[in-house]
């Protein structure tokens, strides 16, 4: 009877330690199908329901003035000061080989491909991602998200739509705007201290920028929108109970969407050097060829 009893708690001696590692991937996978109704549901709300589109174009207003223009000088300011780095370091090293060529490449990858819109997205998460979700999460805590559902108003059309675009097209909005003001305003803030050519480091930055490397910023930028917004207004919507669950559901929210945003920049990345072939891009093509060298 002894042996018998040790052989039958073996199996759960040994896999007993493994339990706890499955139930959090089964949370985990809980969770991110969780999220990806919410934004199936964020994105066939905003096509379908009853026609509110003034109430909602002045709410998604609020959001892009709140997400991508209010506090906006930071951004700019963190932008010069990484085109600075970038062109004094660079050109630092590479002139001394004759390679100033190069810093076109540099600034098309780090800045339009890689760095652009990762730093719109933190920007974009640190500045209305925790916003939304205290407020979202406030409002489902005091039970305002239930007043409008026994009132027939969907909470997620009303509340949700809104602040889901308003951030996506707040984060195209400022990775446009840093890549601009990296490339233009850090050479110009890089001439204090160094002694590049305009005309070479125009044309080297045009001859190796490409269609690809602006469509993949793009989506990009897009991509960690919707992840952020999305996150943001599932974890408002998750908090129940007290204020203690809305500031632990918002730092959950903030975690989530630096993991979902990390992930989907390496499938995009991998994607991009595997699949995505671009042709060349000259956005000075279309003007006359006087304008083209006034400008360069």
């Amino acid at each position: 009877m002894t042996l018998r009893n040790k052989s039958a708690k073996a199996p759960e001696h040994v896999f007993g330690p493994s339990l706890p590692l499955w139930d959090k991937l089964l949370s985990y996978a809980e969770r991110y199908l969780k999220i990806s109704a919410v934004f199936y549901r964020l994105v066939s709300a905003t096509f379908t329901g009853p026609p509110c589109f003034r109430l909602i174009f002045r709410e998604l207003a609020k959001q892009v003035y709140f997400t991508a223009l209010r506090g906006i000088q930071i951004l700019i300011f963190a932008a010069l000061l990484l085109g600075l780095h970038m062109i004094l370091y660079a050109a630092e090293q590479l002139t001394k080989v004759s390679y100033e060529d190069f810093l076109g490449w540099l600034m098309v990858t780090v800045v339009v491909r890689q760095m652009g819109p990762v730093l719109a997205a933190l920007y974009v998460l640190i500045h209305s991602g925790g916003a939304i979700i205290v407020e979202v999460g406030t409002m489902s805590v005091n039970r305002e998200v239930e007043a409008l559902q026994a009132m027939g108003i969907d909470p997620y059309r009303y509340l949700g739509v809104p602040r889901f675009w308003g951030v996506t097209l707040g984060v195209i909005f400022l990775y446009i705007v840093i890549v601009h003001v990296t490339v233009i305003g850090g050479y110009y803030f890089s001439q204090i201290y160094s002694d590049i050519s305009l005309e070479n480091f125009w044309h080297s930055f045009l001859n190796v920028l490409q269609m690809s490397d602006i469509i993949v910023g793009l989506i990009k930028a897009a991509v960690f929108g919707t992840i952020i917004g999305t996150v943001s207004i599932f974890a408002g919507f998750e908090a129940r109970g007290d204020m203690g669950e809305v500031a632990k559901k918002t730092a959950q929210g903030a975690l989530w969407s630096l993991v979902f945003c990390g992930s989907m920049e390496v499938i995009i990345t991998t994607a991009y050097y595997l699949y995505f072939i671009g042709g060349p891009l000259s956005p000075l093509g279309s003007l006359p060829w006087a304008m083209a060298n006034y400008l360069c």
